[in-house]
């Protein structure tokens, strides 16, 4: 540092030495009202100390602490002639800016005059601040000289670079404004650019437009193929050889830009292509596949890096049956690599190369390996990829041998892997089943083995082909009967069980073990402890009953008429029982068949299942080849951690209510009432649970498991032990303790596992905990002019985010501040000058920082819009939507 800089070296020294926050502050606050003092003087600051100051205020900003002044005195740095002066001009504005600042517009002024200058040095600060700084208003003001200076003759290389680069952020910020004009076909030339920097920079920036718009730079094809050939064979890559590969980066970047085109129309260019592929794959062979010598890992990385990516190409290209059955041999010893992100890219690949119309056949060579793997490989990422593998090559010959390991892989699978493992089970089941008495048994297997990762489409699909085809009705009845006999079947099992013995329960009532007496009685037995949804569906299946079988009428009559039917606190249950006990009652003997006529077939229709899986794969991302990896890709999940109990409830309708409260109701049942007391002091909670058991038996064996499924770096959960056995009438209590790490957007989980009259249930309960329950108010609160002071230094996005919400009743200011009291948004009444408006400001506490939150409610005509600036993007964008759901 230059010796001038004296004053600053000292203040860093200064701070470093500092024994406290205290005496960090102390001599902040120093710092600060000597750099006010100095700005206000009359005596007009020359560059130099407006450089020193600018240079303490980033520094005290990078603290932690807030700057609210000496950004005009920056803003000037930018119209000095001395380069040091105008970097750091810059770089404060690309710290502590953005569009949305009051003094942007200068900015932009500033930027366009240096990107205009003959000093290389400035326009590369100016070209810099562009690519951090900028946004739509910062394109339209300079897209022009920017383009300018890419595809100029007379532009240094450095600027080319950092001008291709600034295009890209442009397209990625602003796609709907962004143009290349006349100058597409100067930006594919530059591929030809002597300089391999530029031309790693323009690749990124054709990756780009050729997915949006491929047609346009077809002829970039041939360039690229020209340019990669001379790369891969070693010309013109002096400097760029990173471990005696030639430039490793720009071959991967100019291999993925081939993909977005379809194969050289012309024959010496495919051939050059073809030539290239292949002294990547020879290049390969003889370096990560040759065991013969020990090569350093950074080699053995870009060697990998390019052929993985050529093989992608080569799947895309689909032409060359040779060099496809080449890569898959490749691939192949790939698979008996130790690295897990190598066997992991191997199977991605082969997956790919599933898809392609040469290679089918040639990739199945490998299941039985992949099959192995599955079993013995620990990495649930290697998993999910050899799941997707086995669902690719998957025929009608090889389904019953694929799905029987998988559902014995299920068995054993990490959680992350079973919903989506589910629904490819059920997916290949049906798409080549040819045996559907096979079909019900996976469906069932899979419920059995999974149920609390089954979906709604999954059960519901099964039912349908049970009413769709005659001769599996018979064996379906039966199978799902004896399944009802296990007294922890799952919900879904119960489902699919309820539903087809109320449509074809009679195909097996002549069997004295499942006369229809029977069927009733284990239906009701499981009956208590299934959700809501499955209790209607049960009632539905009773009154059927009814109807099918006269001799059990009056035990169906009987078990409508309980209080605990007619009379249930649930609107739903409270009412299909009184119309079902109706309509049972009703003296004609022809309405009740009439009303309970036998389900028609449904319509044959294409399976939700599919949509399902896409939705949760996520579909192809880029435009990349119709044969993508993407395509069959599972997506990545968050881990779900939830106990898989024999029976599995879980408190969803009970859960919302607590964001705005700290006291209720977390879960109850005919036999069960579980409620919550919660208190918040700053970054800590403590809950308090009263388990209360309102059945006839004990419950025993009773334990619980607190964790975090999501966020579990920003959240801690420990639950205190509790006593193992709540005797009939009975109350116990639990504490519950919760630190608040960090900003988090999902609730902690507590399983509560326990025996009630020898029948396995596990309780699944959210608990209340809210990013909201962590707010409090700003100790000495805040003026009008403090607020905005506050409020402008936090600037615009990505800090702020903006929500706008329809209400059903006219909004007003006074409902406002009612619901904001209740999320515990303290409210600063007249500092909005408008009456439809409210303000209002808080602090988040957590053990990482404390986070202020800044918000301003306007109320007009039947709609709320909310604008939530804090010093977090993440803060905002978690509690911003939460707050908005609660109007």
């Amino acid at each position: 540092m230059k010796e001038g800089m004296k004053g600053l070296t000292n203040f860093i020294a200064d701070i470093r030495s500092c024994k406290s926050p205290e005496a960090e502050l102390k001599r902040i606050n120093k710092e600060l009202a000597n750099i006010r003092s100095k700005f206000g003087e009359k005596k007009q600051l020359d560059g130099y100390n407006k450089k020193k100051y600018a240079c303490k205020l980033l520094f005290i900003f990078l603290l932690g602490h807030d700057v609210e002044f000496g950004y005009m005195e920056s803003v000037n740095l930018l119209s000095s002639l001395k380069f040091s002066e105008k970097q750091m001009g810059y770089l404060f504005v690309q710290v502590m800016m953005n569009e949305a600042h009051e003094l942007a517009k200068l900015v932009i002024k500033a930027i366009q005059h240096d990107l205009a200058s003959r000093n290389e040095l400035h326009v590369c600060v100016a070209l810099n601040c562009i690519g951090n700084f900028g946004g739509k208003e910062t394109l339209l003001g300079t897209i022009d000289p920017v383009r300018k200076l890419l595809v100029a003759t007379e532009a240094p290389n450095t600027v080319k670079k950092k001008a291709a680069l600034c295009m890209l952020h442009f397209m990625r910020t602003a796609p709907d404004d962004f143009s290349l004009g006349d100058s597409t076909n100067a930006m594919m030339q530059l591929l030809t650019n002597p300089d391999l920097g530029v031309v790693t920079a323009v690749s990124s920036l054709l990756i780009d437009l050729a997915e949006a718009n491929a047609e346009a730079f077809r002829p970039v094809v041939q360039i690229a193929v020209n340019r990669l050939h001379r790369i891969v064979h070693g010309q013109e890559t002096q400097g760029y050889n990173y471990y005696q590969i030639p430039a490793p980066w720009l071959t991967v970047k100019l291999l993925r830009l081939l993909q977005y085109f379809d194969a050289p129309s012309d024959h010496a260019v495919a051939t050059r292509l073809k030539e290239t592929l292949r002294v990547i794959l020879q290049r390969t062979s003889e370096t990560s596949l040759d065991k013969s010598k020990k090569r350093k890992d950074q080699m053995l990385s870009s060697v990998n890096a390019c052929f993985f990516e050529a093989v992608r190409l080569i799947v895309h290209l689909d032409d060359d049956q040779a060099m496809q059955t080449t890569a898959i041999d490749y691939l192949g010893e790939f698979l008996r690599h130790k690295a897990p992100n190598l066997k992991f890219l191997a199977l991605e690949s082969l997956g790919a190369m599933a898809l392609t119309s040469l290679s089918r056949d040639t990739v199945k060579r490998h299941q039985e390996t992949v099959v192995r793997m599955l079993n013995q490989e620990k990495e649930p990422t290697v998993q999910r990829r050899a799941v997707d593998f086995l669902y690719a090559v998957c025929d009608s010959n090889s389904v019953t041998t694929i799905v029987e390991e998988l559902l014995s892989f299920l068995a054993k699978a990490d959680y992350s892997l079973r919903e989506e493992l589910v629904l490819r089970v059920a997916i290949l089941s049906e798409r080549y089943c040819t045996d559907y008495q096979w079909y019900v048994d996976v469906i069932l297997k899979l419920i059995k083995t999974a149920g609390d990762f089954v979906a709604e489409e999954v059960w519901h699909r099964v039912i349908q082909i049970i009413i769709n085809r005659q001769d599996v009705q018979d064996y379906a009845s039966k199978i799902c009967f004896e399944a009802l006999l296990d007294p922890a079947a799952h919900d879904a099992m119960i489902c699919v069980g309820g539903y087809v013995l109320g449509e074809f329960g009679h195909l097996i009532a002549n069997d004295p073990v499942s006369s229809p007496a029977k069927q009733f009685d284990v239906l009701q037995s499981h009956y208590p402890m299934v959700r809501l949804e499955t209790r209607c569906l049960l009632l539905s299946t009773y009154v059927k009953f009814a109807n099918l079988f006269p001799e059990i009428k009056p035990a169906v009559e009987k078990v409508l008429r309980n209080p605990n039917y007619i009379a249930n606190s649930d609107s739903e249950i409270q009412q299909r029982a009184n119309e079902y006990l109706q309509l049972i009652n009703v003296p004609s003997e022809q309405v009740l068949p009439a009303v309970l006529e036998e389900m028609p077939p449904f319509p044959e229709a294409e399976s939700h299942i599919l949509a399902k899986l896409q939705s949760k794969t996520g579909g192809v991302g880029k435009k990349r080849a119709s044969k993508t990896l993407s395509a069959v890709s599972a997506a990545d999940h968050h881990e779900n951690t939830q106990s898989a109990g024999p029976t599995t409830v879980t408190n969803d309708a009970f859960f919302p209510k607590f964001l705005l409260s700290n006291s209720g109701v977390l879960y109850e049942n005919p036999v069960m009432q579980i409620g919550a007391k919660c208190v918040f002091t700053k970054n800590r909670g403590c809950i308090t649970l009263f388990y209360g058991n309102r059945g006839q038996s004990a419950m025993t064996e009773v334990r619980t498991r607190a964790y975090v499924p999501k966020d579990t770096a920003s959240i801690a959960v420990e639950a205190r032990p509790i006593d193992s056995i709540i005797s009939p009438g009975a109350q116990v209590q639990q504490m519950i303790d919760v630190e608040c790490i960090g900003c988090f957007s999902s609730p902690p989980m507590l399983d509560l596992n326990l025996n009630y009259e020898g029948r396995q249930v596990t309780v699944s309960l959210k608990l209340p905990v809210h990013i909201n329950k962590f707010l409090n108010a700003v100790p000495s609160g805040l003026s009008a002019e403090q607020f905005m002071q506050k409020w402008n230094a936090l600037g615009g996005p990505p800090r702020e985010v903006q929500h706008t919400k329809q209400s059903a009743e006219p909004a007003s200011a006074d409902a406002a501040v009612a619901k904001l009291v209740s999320f515990g948004f303290p409210v600063l009444p007249g500092v909005d000058p408008s009456p439809s408006n409210v303000v209002a400001a808080a602090i988040l506490h957590t053990t990482q920082a404390q986070v202020g939150l800044l918000l301003r409610v306007e109320a007009s005509g039947q709609s709320y819009r909310f604008t939530l600036r804090t010093s977090s993007n993440v803060v905002s964008n978690v509690v911003c939507p939460l707050l908005a759901e609660q109007f």
